[in-house]
């Protein structure tokens, strides 16, 4: 066996098992997403214990993280000459940054029950639509993500449903927003509540941008 025949076989070793490390990842990341809408819900409609909830986040973010440790071991070690480790890298990150975006918001809600602050009923219901629809689309994005093994041509048309999920989130947001401004009145919780939904918004745009390191990937394949 000629030396590079044993690099190509361990490239493609590492290629797979990339692969296989990308989707337990996005499976660990979808924990914390689940688990932050489950909390959103339970604060906005004042029941379950808020603590419970970020000390589940807290600890599958950290097991996602562990993941993400191997997987990069794998990229940079195993085989430092694999084609497309850096698409591997920027999307492992982009998929670990919807991660900490969710422990930061689980964090902010953690503040506000302490401190005894309740989501106003008028905007309540919309707020518990918009972290469902938050994770809808993450659930398209491990789709994709789960698709690229298998069947790349698939993958691709699955990263078109994240973007549209992800748009019908973008007019969620902007409705709500609007309903915050209008009906809050203390101006410190208008502030607060239009922080909480921006930073759900910048983690499903974050879902986007995974869906298009998706894309890259697939494409690598099918070209």
């Amino acid at each position: 066996m000629t030396f590079q025949k044993e690099l190509s076989d361990l490239e493609n070793k590492a290629y797979s098992k990339s692969l296989d490390l990308l989707a337990d990842h996005a499976r660990k990341v979808q924990d914390v997403v689940r688990s932050l809408v489950l909390m959103i819900d339970d604060y906005a409609s004042s029941r379950g214990s808020i603590e419970d909830h970020h000390e589940a986040i807290s600890r599958q973010e950290e097991e996602a993280d562990e993941i993400k440790i191997e997987l990069i071991d794998t990229l940079t070690k195993s085989a430092p000459g694999l084609l497309y480790r850096e698409d591997f890298l920027r999307l492992m990150f982009n998929v670990e940054k919807i991660a900490e975006i969710a422990q930061s918001i689980s964090r902010l809600i953690l503040k506000l029950s302490k401190s005894n602050i309740k989501v106003d009923p008028a905007i309540a219901e919309g707020l518990i639509s918009l972290a469902n629809e938050s994770l809808s689309v993450y659930e398209k994005l491990r789709s994709c993500i789960m698709a690229l093994a298998m069947n790349p041509m698939y993958a691709l048309k699955l990263v078109s449903d994240v973007h549209s999920a992800e748009n019908k989130v973008d007019l969620m947001q902007q409705d709500l927003d609007l309903r915050i401004i209008l009906n809050v009145k203390d101006q410190g919780l208008m502030l607060i509540y239009r922080d909480f939904v921006a930073n759900l918004e910048h983690m499903v745009d974050t879902m986007r941008d995974a869906s298009d390191d998706v894309r890259v990937l697939a494409l690598h394949r099918v070209l």
